[in-house]
């Protein structure tokens, strides 16, 4: 009977030595509320709309080299680069609305060049190349999106560009 008391007392000793310590809660020491769906919603959408405005400030500054500011290469690049970015919010929203099949939602094999900042030292080839690129992934997307927009407007040249 000794033997197993002893052991169980061990066995409750090497236990207690796996287990965390406790974590001391004190006047100090606030508990975590759970989380409100709602509530993280909102403070997510306040992110676009920081950006949205900032984007609109980034606007109205004054360009930092003349220079480059007729730069055909460099707004070259940065207009597919934006496309890029833009190309992931089309994703998002046509994902969330289920327009596309849900292995579209995945962006395979992203380019590095998307994360780069814009340069007016990029080869023209490379331009074209890039912009190829950028229409064929973002085929399906704008696809479902002109399709949506002609359907709620009525307006059959709804993505029309000239």
């Amino acid at each position: 009977m000794v033997r197993s008391i002893a052991c169980c007392a061990w066995a409750a000793l090497a236990l207690a030595a796996c287990q965390p310590p406790p974590v001391p809660t004190t006047a100090s020491t606030p508990i975590a509320e759970p989380l409100d769906p709602f509530v993280v919603s909102i403070d997510a959408q306040r992110w676009g709309v920081i950006i949205d405005r900032a984007i609109e400030g980034v606007q109205e500054a004054p360009d930092g080299d003349p220079a480059l500011a007729d730069s055909d290469i460099l707004r070259a690049d940065a207009a597919l680069k934006n496309g890029a970015a833009s190309l992931i919010v089309l994703r998002n929203r046509a994902c969330v609305k289920g327009l596309v099949e849900p292995d579209l939602c995945k962006l395979k094999d992203w380019p590095q060049w998307t994360l780069e900042p814009p340069s007016a030292d990029t080869p023209l080839q490379t331009l074209d190349q890039r912009g190829a690129w950028l229409s064929q992934v973002m085929s399906p997307f704008q696809e479902v999106g002109c399709e949506a927009g002609r359907k709620a407007s009525g307006d059959y040249l709804f993505c029309s560009v000239e």
